[in-house]
């Protein structure tokens, strides 16, 4: 097979067509990068002087410069919305921060942030304090400044343009209401939630269509999350999720399709359950592929579900990438690639981000390999 670009390699992927190699990503998601402490120890391990790469404040991680995604071959380009102008969001000191919908983000030393607190956490459930509350404008001009610029700098790279959008609907209501409320609510208070996911949805779609209207053109595919699952089970039943949650996904994610857009969907955890309702909804690829979870065995999935969906991720990061050897690491990319990518339909990438326990050869190992190794895939 000729070599293709780095566009038409995840393109081909996405339409689970052969590739002349694994397509690799690193840092074109939120969700498919690494700790900045990690990323530090991966700079200095490779002698790396060059700029450190964008910052991600949230999760305190890094989309990687340009210097370590081209040494390791990166196929995709990490696009993301700009900061919110004006609104309640505000630095409240250096461990603290409140974002653009009124949720509390604290941290601690060098861990991630974590919400804290919300515009309706610990409140008893009105429909009136949701109609009233002052939610965040979808057209705020700081999400797409020098959106279109950015877009049109990474889509001249000659690889895939990810567009990544915010959190889905499960998040950003456990963001908002706190993570046990909400899911009391679901089954407590139906009505209630609904309204919630509604106006979160309302705001996700707008801009969604506003982001797509001005760079859809230059944008490859389409990335978000919204984790749905431990690693056990799903968060809810398959019930309550077709219920209340699924009709506001197939809005959100029609509002990707509907501009042509190719959709990766991110949902941690043993989700498999759920798979048939996400390929009904018309995602292209599921990531991160958590094998490490209750029945999202590799094999198992190809087997039920590679005809209809890519798989993107994979590579376990709770074993095999903090704790293997460096050869251990390769073995576990040629048997992924082997068995996710046979036949087409695989991106390579970590299972979420790599964390700070991963040492930098295991990081390198990962990526080696998958660039050279010939296999199912190819």
């Amino acid at each position: 097979m000729s070599e293709m670009t780095s566009r038409e390699r995840i393109l081909a992927a996405l339409e689970r067509r052969p590739t002349d190699r694994t397509p690799i990503d690193f840092g074109g998601g939120i969700a498919t990068t690494i700790y900045f402490t990690a990323y530090e120890r991966l700079r200095k391990h490779l002698g790396i002087t060059t700029e450190p790469g964008t910052a991600v404040a949230r999760s305190r991680t890094v989309i990687p410069d340009d210097a370590i995604l081209e040494r390791f071959n990166v196929d995709t380009r990490f696009l993301g919305l700009g900061a919110y102008q004006g609104g309640v969001g505000k630095r409240i000191d250096d461990d603290h921060f409140m974002d653009e919908w009124g949720t509390t983000w604290e941290k601690r030393d060098t861990h991630p942030y974590i919400n804290v607190d919300g515009p309706f956490y610990n409140k008893t459930p009105d429909m009136a304090d949701l109609e009233a509350h002052d939610w965040p404008d979808a057209d705020n001009p700081g999400y797409y400044e020098g959106l279109r610029e950015r877009a049109q700098k990474l889509h001249d790279t000659g690889c895939a343009v990810m567009l990544n959008l915010p959190v889905g609907v499960v998040h950003a209501c456990q963001f908002v209401r706190g993570y046990g409320d909400w899911l009391m609510d679901l089954h407590r208070h139906p009505e209630y939630t609904a309204r919630m996911m509604d106006i979160i949805a309302d705001h996700w779609v707008k801009v969604a269509h506003n982001a797509l209207d001005e760079v859809g053109d230059l944008v490859d595919l389409v990335f978000f999350g919204d984790d749905m699952a431990t690693q056990q089970a799903t968060l809810f039943s398959p019930d309550i999720y077709r219920k209340l949650v699924k009709p506001r996904h197939a809005r959100m994610f029609g509002a990707v399709k509907d501009r042509g857009a190719k959709l990766t969907y991110h949902c941690c955890g043993s989700v498999e359950a759920l798979f048939e309702d996400l390929i009904e909804m018309g995602i292209d690829a599921f990531n991160p592929v958590q094998v490490a979870a209750k029945n999202m065995e590799p094999a198992g999935l190809k087997q039920k579900y590679g005809d209809r969906l890519t798989f993107w991720g994979g590579i376990d990061t709770q074993h095999v990438l903090p704790f293997g050897t460096p050869d251990e690491v390769r073995e576990n990319v040629r048997h992924i690639i082997d068995t996710l990518g046979a036949g087409g339909g695989y991106v390579l990438n970590a299972v979420h981000n790599i964390q700070p326990d991963v040492p930098p050869e295991n990081v390198v190992a990962m990526f080696e390999e998958a660039a050279s190794y010939r296999g199912a895939a190819n």
